[in-house]
Protein backbone atom coordinates (compact mmCIF):
# COMPACT_ATOMS: atom_id res chain seq x y z
CA UNK A 1 0.00 0.00 0.00
CA UNK A 2 1.39 3.40 -1.02
CA UNK A 3 1.76 5.85 1.86
CA UNK A 4 -0.18 9.11 1.65
CA UNK A 5 0.56 12.65 2.73
CA UNK A 6 -2.54 14.30 4.21
CA UNK A 7 -2.80 18.05 4.79
CA UNK A 8 -5.45 19.33 7.18
CA UNK A 9 -6.79 22.68 6.04
CA UNK A 10 -8.96 24.96 8.13
CA UNK A 11 -9.06 27.87 10.50
CA UNK A 12 -8.49 27.60 14.26
CA UNK A 13 -11.44 25.89 15.91
CA UNK A 14 -12.44 23.94 12.81
CA UNK A 15 -11.57 20.60 14.43
CA UNK A 16 -8.29 19.85 12.67
CA UNK A 17 -6.46 18.47 15.68
CA UNK A 18 -9.45 16.46 16.88
CA UNK A 19 -9.77 14.86 13.45
CA UNK A 20 -5.99 14.41 13.15
CA UNK A 21 -5.81 12.53 16.44
CA UNK A 22 -8.67 10.29 15.36
CA UNK A 23 -7.07 9.54 11.98
CA UNK A 24 -3.71 8.91 13.62
CA UNK A 25 -5.03 6.09 15.78
CA UNK A 26 -7.11 4.57 12.96
CA UNK A 27 -4.17 3.68 10.76
CA UNK A 28 -0.46 3.72 10.19
CA UNK A 29 -0.37 7.50 10.27
CA UNK A 30 1.88 9.87 12.13
CA UNK A 31 0.43 13.29 12.94
CA UNK A 32 2.80 16.25 12.90
CA UNK A 33 1.60 19.60 14.18
CA UNK A 34 3.65 22.77 14.40
CA UNK A 35 1.61 23.76 17.47
CA UNK A 36 2.99 20.71 19.30
CA UNK A 37 6.52 22.00 18.74
CA UNK A 38 6.11 25.80 18.92
CA UNK A 39 4.88 26.20 22.49
CA UNK A 40 7.29 23.75 24.15
CA UNK A 41 10.24 25.21 22.25
CA UNK A 42 9.40 28.93 22.22
CA UNK A 43 6.39 29.67 24.43
CA UNK A 44 3.12 31.27 23.40
CA UNK A 45 3.84 34.96 23.06
CA UNK A 46 6.29 36.48 20.60
CA UNK A 47 6.28 39.19 17.94
CA UNK A 48 4.64 38.13 14.66
CA UNK A 49 7.87 38.21 12.65
CA UNK A 50 9.65 36.03 15.24
CA UNK A 51 6.69 33.62 15.27
CA UNK A 52 6.70 33.40 11.47
CA UNK A 53 10.44 32.67 11.30
CA UNK A 54 10.23 30.00 13.98
CA UNK A 55 7.17 28.45 12.35
CA UNK A 56 8.98 28.28 9.00
CA UNK A 57 11.91 26.47 10.62
CA UNK A 58 9.62 23.97 12.35
CA UNK A 59 7.69 23.32 9.15
CA UNK A 60 10.94 22.54 7.29
CA UNK A 61 12.10 20.17 10.02
CA UNK A 62 8.71 18.49 10.03
CA UNK A 63 8.79 18.11 6.25
CA UNK A 64 12.20 16.42 6.44
CA UNK A 65 10.80 14.01 9.01
CA UNK A 66 7.59 13.49 7.01
CA UNK A 67 9.53 12.70 3.83
CA UNK A 68 11.60 10.08 5.68
CA UNK A 69 8.50 8.50 7.19
CA UNK A 70 6.68 8.44 3.86
CA UNK A 71 9.77 6.79 2.37
CA UNK A 72 9.49 4.10 5.04
CA UNK A 73 5.90 3.42 4.04
CA UNK A 74 4.06 5.31 6.78
CA UNK A 75 1.21 7.75 6.19
CA UNK A 76 1.85 11.28 7.41
CA UNK A 77 -0.76 13.83 8.38
CA UNK A 78 0.30 17.46 8.69
CA UNK A 79 -2.03 19.24 11.11
CA UNK A 80 -1.04 22.77 10.20
CA UNK A 81 -3.96 24.74 8.73
CA UNK A 82 -2.60 25.24 5.20
CA UNK A 83 -4.42 28.56 4.87
CA UNK A 84 -2.88 29.55 1.56
CA UNK A 85 -3.16 27.77 -1.77
CA UNK A 86 0.57 28.29 -2.35
CA UNK A 87 1.33 26.27 0.81
CA UNK A 88 -0.92 23.44 -0.32
CA UNK A 89 0.65 23.49 -3.78
CA UNK A 90 4.15 23.37 -2.27
CA UNK A 91 3.35 20.24 -0.29
CA UNK A 92 1.59 18.62 -3.25
CA UNK A 93 4.75 19.23 -5.25
CA UNK A 94 6.96 17.85 -2.49
CA UNK A 95 4.80 14.72 -2.26
CA UNK A 96 4.96 14.25 -6.03
CA UNK A 97 8.76 14.59 -5.96
CA UNK A 98 9.03 11.66 -3.55
CA UNK A 99 6.38 9.62 -5.35
CA UNK A 100 3.49 9.68 -2.87
CA UNK A 101 -0.07 10.93 -3.25
CA UNK A 102 -1.22 14.00 -1.37
CA UNK A 103 -4.73 14.76 -0.20
CA UNK A 104 -6.16 17.85 1.47
CA UNK A 105 -8.91 17.55 4.05
CA UNK A 106 -10.67 20.91 4.33
CA UNK A 107 -12.71 21.47 7.46
CA UNK A 108 -15.27 24.04 6.34
CA UNK A 109 -16.84 25.54 9.45
CA UNK A 110 -18.93 28.75 9.54
CA UNK A 111 -17.43 31.73 11.39
CA UNK A 112 -20.03 31.81 14.21
CA UNK A 113 -19.31 28.16 14.98
CA UNK A 114 -15.54 28.79 14.93
CA UNK A 115 -16.04 31.66 17.38
CA UNK A 116 -18.18 29.49 19.66
CA UNK A 117 -15.66 26.64 19.62
CA UNK A 118 -12.71 28.95 20.30
CA UNK A 119 -14.51 30.54 23.26
CA UNK A 120 -14.99 27.07 24.73
CA UNK A 121 -11.43 26.00 23.86
CA UNK A 122 -9.88 29.14 25.34
CA UNK A 123 -11.79 28.62 28.60
CA UNK A 124 -10.43 25.09 29.11
CA UNK A 125 -7.19 25.29 27.13
CA UNK A 126 -4.73 22.47 27.58
CA UNK A 127 -1.08 23.36 28.09
CA UNK A 128 0.46 24.09 24.71
CA UNK A 129 -2.76 25.30 23.12
CA UNK A 130 -2.62 28.70 21.44
CA UNK A 131 -5.36 31.00 22.70
CA UNK A 132 -7.23 32.59 19.79
CA UNK A 133 -9.53 35.53 20.49
CA UNK A 134 -12.11 37.06 18.12
CA UNK A 135 -9.76 39.73 16.66
CA UNK A 136 -7.08 37.10 15.96
CA UNK A 137 -9.64 34.83 14.29
CA UNK A 138 -10.84 37.73 12.12
CA UNK A 139 -7.24 38.42 11.09
CA UNK A 140 -6.60 34.77 10.29
CA UNK A 141 -9.83 34.58 8.30
CA UNK A 142 -8.64 37.55 6.19
CA UNK A 143 -5.51 35.54 5.31
CA UNK A 144 -7.36 32.29 4.58
CA UNK A 145 -7.76 31.02 1.02
CA UNK A 146 -10.26 28.13 1.11
CA UNK A 147 -9.54 25.32 -1.34
CA UNK A 148 -11.32 25.79 -4.64
CA UNK A 149 -12.96 23.18 -6.84
CA UNK A 150 -9.94 23.20 -9.18
CA UNK A 151 -7.52 22.03 -6.47
CA UNK A 152 -6.72 18.31 -6.75
CA UNK A 153 -7.59 15.71 -4.13
CA UNK A 154 -9.59 17.90 -1.75
CA UNK A 155 -11.99 16.27 0.68
CA UNK A 156 -14.41 18.73 2.28
CA UNK A 157 -15.79 18.18 5.76
CA UNK A 158 -18.63 20.66 6.26
CA UNK A 159 -19.57 21.41 9.82
CA UNK A 160 -22.49 23.36 11.12
CA UNK A 161 -23.62 23.72 14.70
CA UNK A 162 -25.83 20.85 15.86
CA UNK A 163 -29.51 21.61 16.06
CA UNK A 164 -31.20 21.40 19.47
CA UNK A 165 -32.70 18.10 18.28
CA UNK A 166 -29.25 16.72 17.46
CA UNK A 167 -28.08 17.77 20.93
CA UNK A 168 -30.97 15.86 22.47
CA UNK A 169 -32.66 19.02 23.71
CA UNK A 170 -35.88 18.52 21.76
CA UNK A 171 -38.13 15.46 21.64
Amino acid sequence: MTPTLTLLCGLPGSGKTTLARKLEIQGRTLRLSSDDWMVPLFGQHMPREVFDARLAAIRELQWELAARLLGLGLNVLLDDGFWRKAERDLYRSRAKQIGVPCQVIFLDVPLPELQRRLTVRNAVAEAGTFLIDAPALALFQSWFEPPSVDEPSVIVYSATPPTPHEQGLEP
